[in-house]
């Protein structure tokens, strides 16, 4: 296990609703106070009425910035603006990456016109000229990570922009898991397009992140299961 960096001015607080994606209602020390939810999926398993979190002063417009979730044994980190650090400090950890010099972020795939930009994907990285677009993964079910938790076409896309420009795809584990599969009941057609990539060639990735409520860990790798 490696540690790989600390999240400092932790305070706790505990869920209360989340009214819409992006804010939850949370009871800090006895007061009801708005909190960002810094990540697109569902996370029904996650954010339950009287579930403790892990929280920051926020920078925008809420007072609170929710990074972690207490579920049973472990805090979850919720907060997909970390992704970019992580898979940073895990790149010269893990053999498929750790040679690369030359890693940029948020990079434009393509070469469309004007015309087209507004349809054009931002990629999460670009390590030496091979695209790698990275996903957070936050439920598992019998040992075995689940992605995505809701429908996204987003995503369809993205693993679809990987297939056409010979990428890799990078999934954070953020709970403990075995193996690691696509969620077909909750998304066939990300599934399915997942799957085709596996079949092309597409290197798939699963790195398991462990946060102890401080630090940030990577525990290894896990391997994908049969689809």
């Amino acid at each position: 296990m490696f540690r790989l960096f600390e999240i400092p001015d932790l305070v706790e607080s505990e869920f209360l609703n989340r009214p819409n994606r992006f804010v939850a209602e949370v009871n800090f020390r006895g007061k009801l106070e708005l909190a960002h939810v810094h990540d697109p999926g569902r996370l029904k398993e996650l954010l339950i009425p009287g579930r403790k979190l892990l929280m920051v002063p926020g920078k925008a417009k809420l007072p609170w910035y929710i990074k972690a979730v207490r579920y049973e044994n472990e805090w979850v980190l919720i907060d997909s603006a970390l992704h970019s650090r992580i898979s940073r400090k895990i790149f010269p950890l893990i053999d498929l990456f750790k040679d690369k010099k030359n890693i940029r972020s948020e990079v434009v795939l393509g070469n469309r016109g004007k015309s087209e930009k507004k349809k054009r994907s931002r990629i999460d990285f670009v390590l030496d000229g091979i695209p790698l677009e990275v996903k957070g993964c936050t439920l598992v079910e019998n040992g075995i990570a689940l992605f995505p938790d809701a429908p996204t076409e987003r995503g369809t896309g993205h693993v679809g922009e990987i297939i056409e420009h010979k990428g890799m795809i990078l999934f954070l584990i953020f709970r403990k898991a075995q193996k690691f599969s696509p969620n077909f009941k909750t998304d066939p057609k990300f599934s399915e397009k997942l799957s085709y990539a596996k079949a092309k060639g597409i290197q798939i990735t699963c790195a398991r992140i462990h946060f102890d409520g401080n630090f940030v860990f990577y525990r290894g790798l896990i391997p994908l299961s049969d689809f």
